[in-house]
């Protein structure tokens, strides 16, 4: 509740202490101190001072204020009494709904790729052909502090085919395939990265601490990793409270249609997985492999070519959490994008993507696999989604 203005004008500081004084103001307030005075507002104001109480009724001129009768306390509150008013409740306190923020939205150009499979000629095995396209998305950049920002790329709504055909040696995990529709959200252009992470983990408690300096391999342009699914719903609920936005981790269905971003290959850039477009592991021959593999995590903006809709760090790199409960297949999943949950407490959750310590099956766009909410990992990171 406000108080009413400590300065008041010097003719009244000068006045005598035993007078009333008369101030115009729009609120109700209710003051208490050593003088009498009386605010005038547009609705009746109660003020208590050591002697007597003064009603004033809205709409009345400072002469008639001036003027007003003087009533005792106890008649006062009678007459508060009928209009309802509670002097034995405890004062309320303020409830702030957080405000639907509208994000400036900015436009950024970039390239994604294609990957097409060579025909081999003469018996030699040739690499993929990666063909390069040009395209716009539209984001918005969040103010996290310190010179640290996070890029939020918008995701369009739309409906899209969730899981895998069912074919031979498919995952029964995957299956059954179904359509899902999918309302507009904003969903990190990264993976949540280490200096992100710091920034927010350094924000007043909300439900659990949060360890600064947690990943196993280092870098400010790092995935954050070694992160439990509590960890990163923490992370979400302080980074609400900074921002006044709605944050949350993805649902799987969110996470899958913003990755396969209208495409249905294995890949967001085809049926082929190539390390010059993701961080995996390859465990066939890798001493024979020609290929050069990380065996850790790489930054975020490692790789030239993000997803359709801008996205990077699809396939391979950190697996990301989503809010969903774990189920071993989707059999009566939701068709609504919404999260999978529960009522009953699941220590399971999804976790969608692959790591660098995974191998190509495993970072498919449809590909899935359970973690225990208390699991943390050198291959397990987050990033967040924001409506």
């Amino acid at each position: 509740m406000s108080q009413p203005p400590e300065n008041l004008e010097p003719q009244q500081q000068q006045a005598d202490s035993s007078k009333n004084h008369a101030v115009q103001g729009n609120q109700n307030r209710a003051v208490q101190g050593d003088n009498n005075r009386a605010f005038l507002g547009d609705s009746n104001i109660v003020i208590d001072g050591n002697n007597n109480t003064l009603i004033i009724n809205h709409n009345y001129s400072s002469e008639e204020v001036i003027n007003a009768s003087v009533k005792s306390v106890e008649e006062t509150k009678n007459t508060l009494q009928n209009k309802e008013y509670d002097f034995n409740a405890e004062p309320e306190k303020e409830v702030r709904a957080r405000s639907k923020l509208k994000p400036s939205l900015r436009k950024y150009r970039f390239e994604y790729a294609e990957v097409v499979k060579p025909s081999g000629l003469f018996g030699f095995v040739r690499k993929p052909i990666i063909n390069s396209h040009r395209k716009e998305a539209k984001y918005f950049v969040e103010d996290l502090g310190g010179g640290v920002e996070l890029e939020m790329i918008a995701i369009p709504d739309g409906n899209f085919f969730m899981g895998s055909s069912e074919e031979k040696n498919t995952s029964s995990s995957k299956v059954p395939q179904h359509l899902v529709s999918v309302n507009s959200f904003f969903i990190g252009k990264y993976p949540i990265t280490q200096k992100e992470w710091k920034a927010v983990a350094c924000l007043p408690q909300i439900n659990r601490p949060l360890v600064v300096d947690c990943s196993k391999f280092k870098g400010d342009s790092y995935p954050v990793e070694q992160i439990c699914w509590d960890d990163a719903v923490e992370f979400c609920d302080r980074l609400s409270q900074k921002t006044s936005r709605d944050y949350r981790l993805p649902s799987e269905a969110e996470w899958e249609y913003a990755a396969r971003a209208g495409t249905t290959t294995l890949f967001h850039f085809g049926d082929i997985i190539t390390p010059e477009l993701a961080n995996y592991q390859d465990y066939k021959d890798p001493k024979s492999s020609r290929e050069v593999f990380h065996n850790q995590t790489t930054p975020v903006d490692n790789f030239k070519f993000p997803n359709l809709l801008g996205l990077y760090d699809i396939h391979g790199n950190v697996w990301e959490w989503c809010m969903d409960h774990w189920h071993d297949s989707y059999k009566k999943a939701p068709n609504d994008g919404k999260a999978w949950v529960n009522n009953r407490d699941n220590q399971l959750r999804v976790i969608r993507g692959g790591s660098w310590n995974d191998i190509p099956e495993s970072c498919r766009s449809a590909s899935r696999k359970k973690a225990r909410i208390d699991e943390k990992g050198s291959y397990l990171g987050f990033r967040v989604v924001c409506c």
